[in-house]
């Protein structure tokens, strides 16, 4: 896991939990049923807030440090 973990979010169609690490700049994925890390993925400066949509794979993720929004698709 990342730098000073700040949210998480679990998408259960998927069995994956993504958990932002805020000083890292990076999300990182997480496989529920293993509770193994599959990959870390590279967004915004200070990610900190994150989201799943219910209706597809895309997981949102709002970056303090400079104001923007990474969308993670796929994961």
């Amino acid at each position: 896991m990342g730098a000073n973990p700040q949210a998480i979010v679990v998408n259960v169609a998927n069995h994956h939990a993504y958990v932002t690490n805020y000083y890292d700049y990076t999300v990182s994925v997480i496989d529920t049923t293993t509770n193994t890390v599959v990959t870390t993925i590279p967004v915004g400066v200070a990610p900190a807030s994150i989201a799943v949509s219910p209706l597809s794979d895309q997981v949102y993720v709002t970056n303090e440090g400079d104001n923007t929004v990474s969308v993670i698709m796929g994961q």
